[in-house]
């Protein structure tokens, strides 16, 4: 806020919140004078402000630094003004817009009960609920909406007490020993999908770069952040995570005629995690069946090397979950641990064929993922900032992907959709004998 030779050039600066949806949309509507003398002309990306002092002519001043940022800021809060009381409807369209599905414990330890419904398909729960499921790519976004993006999921894992900047340090100075470890899993014979070859989670150059390698530790213990009120983040990745290796092994179980607490039942022998990414994912379904042979899955060997690095006592391949070129019938349990929103819809269901292919009869097949549904429910800035890092989170692709329908089609029965926690959904199934 300056003044020269008696007329004042304010700069409105709105919180982020705000600014975001006009970003998302790339354009600002005209915005009707809020009080007084007070005039906002939209020019492009150029805001133009009169701002009369009393005894003085009103002089138009241009204001070109931040000048996107700050129309959509003001744009954006004018809508929100104006809505009124659109807001408390869209919010209750939000609620009632969940699946009615079996909850877990760690899925009812949410700040909020809401009551459930279903019969209606993702995007159309999304239009009566007045959400705007469709945004920017990344790529299309502004240098500045692209740090915050970034910006708001470090933040906020700092602020909960994960030390990102340490983790990264330590994996960036042992930066040879992951050089070691990717030319022993690297299979150069590869060739990269279209789909794997674009930006995700706010790197350019998605999982084939070793900055999103050094920060993946980091990232992971961040993912449960928001699902709970009060639990520390450990607390809260034993409780999603353990609420996932419950239902997990339960099906195990069932699928053998036992009950969930008989410990007589033979365990799996073989178990295959595609899509481990760093390897936690691989620890955490081994948890699930002491002693099983755990072998991790996946495309990026960026990944792969800091999942050598961090868990030396599994084994973890380089391949495509749609064609990993292992033999039929060789695993009791396949696990897919949040990489089914990362693809397009035709790589999931060659993905599930895969799976089919590679389990012995009676094996049981496992998804633990975002529920497309709970989106609806989130804050719009989270939700904003996880859609815009992921490219195949839209309608068509994983919003339209029917697990009960496409595993029943392989092949699978006995399918089940738990509700895992306030976020995701964990499916499983058996592979018919």
């Amino acid at each position: 806020h300056t003044c020269k030779n008696g007329r004042c050039r304010k700069l409105q600066m709105m919180p982020f919140a705000e600014i975001a949806p006009a970003m998302i949309r790339g354009s600002a509507p005209t915005v009707a004078s809020p009080s007084r003398s007070k005039q906002q002309v939209w020019q492009g990306s150029v805001a133009t402000t009169e701002l009369a002092i009393p005894g003085r002519s009103p002089t138009p001043t241009s204001s070109t630094a931040l000048a996107g940022t700050a129309a959509a800021s003001i744009a954006a809060a004018a809508a929100v003004r104006s809505r009124g009381g659109a807001a408390t409807r869209a919010r209750r369209a939000k609620v009632a817009a969940r699946a009615e599905l079996k909850e877990t414990k760690a899925a009812l330890k949410e700040p909020e009960a809401v009551p459930r419904r279903e019969g209606m398909d993702l995007m159309t729960l999304a239009k009566e609920a007045g959400v705007n499921l469709e945004v920017k790519p990344w790529e299309f976004l502004s240098s500045i909406a692209q740090d915050a993006a970034r910006g708001w999921f470090v933040k906020r894992a700092e602020d909960r007490g994960i030390p990102w900047s340490e983790s990264v340090q330590s994996f960036e100075d042992r930066q040879a020993e992951l050089d070691r470890n990717y030319s022993e899993l690297c299979d150069t014979s590869i060739e990269y999908p279209d789909y794997y070859l674009q930006p995700f989670h706010g790197y350019e150059s998605g999982n084939l770069e070793w900055r999103a390698a050094h920060e993946l530790e980091a990232a992971t213990q961040s993912m449960c952040l928001g699902y709970y009120s009060g639990p520390s983040w450990q607390d809260s990745q034993e409780m999603y995570r353990g609420a996932a290796r419950a239902t997990i092994a339960e099906m195990w179980n069932s699928s053998r005629g036992a009950g969930p607490e008989d410990t007589s039942v033979q365990p799996p022998r073989t178990l295959l995690d595609i899509g481990c990414s760093g390897g936690f994912s691989t620890e955490e379904m081994a948890k699930t069946f002491p002693g099983v042979s755990a072998t991790g899955l996946d495309l990026s060997p960026h990944y792969l090397s800091v999942a050598k690095l961090t868990y030396p006592q599994f084994h973890f391949m380089h391949g495509m979950a749609e064609n990993t070129g292992l033999p039929s019938g060789s695993f009791d349990v396949v696990t897919f641990n949040f990489i089914l929103h990362e693809l397009p819809l035709a790589a999931s269901l060659a993905a599930f064929r895969e799976a089919h292919r590679l389990l012995a009869p009676g094996g049981i097949v496992a998804v633990l993922d975002i529920d497309p549904r709970r989106l609806l429910e989130l804050p719009p800035l989270r939700r904003w900032a996880f859609q815009v890092t992921e490219p195949w989170c839209k309608d068509g692709e994983y919003y339209s992907l029917n697990f009960k329908k496409a595993l029943e089609e392989l092949g699978f029965d006995s399918v089940k959709t738990t509700s895992n926690d306030p976020v995701n959904a964990v499916v499983v199934a058996r592979k018919s004998k």
